[in-house]
Order: C-alpha cells, then sequence, then structure tokens
C-alpha cells in the first residue's frame, strides 16, 4: 500500500512540476496573445462604428439621432487607443499592428493622439446637427483613422 502511495504522489509531484513549467513556458505567450485579440476586438468595435457612422453621415441611413451614441463610443475607444498596444503584443498570435510602432513609440503616440482628438472632437460635432459641420469633423476622423493604418498597419 505504501509503494502505490508513493508511485502516486511521485506521479503527482511529476505532474504538478510539469505543468507549473508549461505555465510558465507558455505564460508570456498567452498574455501576449490575450493583449492582441483584446486589441483587435477593440478595432473591430470601432470599425463597426466607423462604418455606421459612414452610413448615417452619407445620408443612406435616416437615423440621424443615433450620430452622438456612435459618435461617443468612437471617442471611448479612442481614449483606450493609447492603451492597447502594449509591449510584447506584436507577436504571437496573428496580428497587423507592424513592427515600426513599438521600433517608434513617439511617432506612434503622435497619430495615436491625432486620433484621440479627432475623435473626440466628431462626438462634440455629432450632437449638433449641422450635418456640414458633422461631415467635415468626420473626414478629420477618417484621415487620422489612416495616418495610423497606412504607417503601422500591414496591408490587406
Amino acid at each position: 500500500m505504501q509503494d502505490l502511495f508513493g508511485k502516486a504522489a511521485k506521479f503527482v509531484a511529476v505532474a504538478l512540476i510539469a505543468a507549473f513549467g508549461f505555465g510558465l513556458a507558455g505564460g508570456p505567450a498567452q498574455a501576449d496573445e490575450a493583449a492582441i485579440k483584446y486589441r483587435q476586438s477593440v478595432m473591430k468595435a470601432l470599425g463597426g462604428h466607423m462604418g455606421a457612422l459612414a452610413s448615417l453621415v452619407k445620408g443612406q441611413i435616416d437615423a440621424k439621432s443615433h450620430l452622438p451614441g456612435h459618435a461617443n463610443a468612437v471617442a471611448a475607444m479612442g481614449a483606450l487607443t493609447k492603451d492597447i498596444f502594449p509591449k510584447g503584443s506584436d507577436a504571437g498570435a496573428e496580428t497587423t499592428a507592424l513592427p515600426v510602432i513599438w521600433e517608434k513609440p513617439d511617432e506612434f503616440a503622435k497619430a495615436v493622439t491625432a486620433f484621440e482628438t479627432a475623435s473626440a472632437k466628431f462626438a462634440g460635432v455629432a450632437g449638433g446637427g449641422d450635418m456640414t459641420a458633422i461631415a467635415a469633423a468626420f473626414g478629420e476622423l477618417g484621415k487620422s483613422c489612416g495616418g495610423c493604418h497606412q504607417t503601422y498597419r500591414k496591408k490587406n
């Protein structure tokens, strides 16, 4: 009986050591992958709001009362953007973020700040009802998106 407990104890010890070892080896890669997946989710949500806004601003959908909601969501995402590119999230999962983001962080920060500013400005204009001002602010917002995508994102 004692021999059986001894073998079981050895098995449990080896299993725990292996699990702990694999956990340490997989930890950073899993964290990087989680950061990438989170970033992709934020960007997908942002893209959804931008697509909805484009339909509204172009007059394809008659729901101008929805403009402020989408605009505020984009502004909220704009405020998050600076935090969704942590060091180490350039590898692991499939990502379209280019290494230049982490190689030239000051330049990237300027582009992100431009997006954050443009998204906040658009949110401020969106509820006013002046479609000329809304369209102009939306154009500036789009330029700020393009400013990042052209330099910091892999081409599709």
